[in-house]
Parts: C-alpha cells; structure tokens; sequence
C-alpha cells in the first residue's frame, strides 16, 4: 500500500503541482487550503507525512503544528514546512514543534523535495 501524504497550502497551484507530482511517484494524496481544512483531512484517515505551508489565511502552519501536536497519534508525524519565510525567529518555532525539515519555497527542486520525503518515509515496494 502507498503512503499518503497531506499538502496544505493556501495556493492552488502549489497543492495541485506537488499533488500530481507525488501521484505520479506512487504516493497517495490529500490536499487542504489551510490548517483548519488540514486538520479535518487529517481526522479522514491515516497520513504518513504533511507537506505544510506556513503563511496560510484563517490557520498558518505553526498554528497547525502546535495544535497537532497536542494529540499522541500527531506527535510524531513528519512535517516538511514549505515557506517563503526565511526569518530564523520561524525556523526555530517549527524545529521546536518537531518539523523535520525546513524548506525555502524558492530553494529547492521537485527531486530534492521527493529525497527529503523520501528520508522519512522511504518508498514501499511497488508491486510488479
């Protein structure tokens, strides 16, 4: 079975680029416009990894993060902030609520984003 893998992010473009690019590497999506959508995504069903925006109207990404984190199943779900912010203030705040990695949106390729998926949750074996 594929791992699933939530994208939260307020911008259409960017949830659908990164949603089809994961389909096609094999992985299940689940896409949400901010962290309130996100959470709702995240009661639907098991999710291996959150892609998560940080600057997001109604719930931004640290706010969603603190508030997973709340529950024992999330405490340990991997979280790859993708963010405009480069502001180290931000990057603590994430480390701190256990982001596993901090990604400039700017700075960074499709592949190098699936090799840093790929370091937390590694590829099941794709049947023949």
């Amino acid at each position: 079975m594929s791992q699933k893998i939530l994208i939260v992010d307020d911008v259409p473009a960017s949830r659908e680029a990164m949603a089809k690019v994961l389909r096609r590497e094999g992985y299940q999506t689940a896409t949400a416009r901010n962290g309130a959508e996100g959470l709702a995504r995240l009661k639907d069903g098991p999710v291996d990894l959150v892609l998560l925006d940080n600057m997001m109207p109604e719930v931004d990404g640290l706010t969603f993060l603190t508030g997973i984190r709340r529950f024992p199943k999330w405490k340990e779900l991997p979280v790859i902030m993708l963010t405009g912010l480069k502001d180290r203030q931000t990057h603590m705040r994430a480390h701190t609520l256990g982001v596993r990695e901090y990604l400039i949106k700017t700075e960074f390729t499709m592949d190098e984003l699936l090799g840093h998926i790929e370091k937390h949750i590694p590829k099941a074996m794709q049947p023949n």
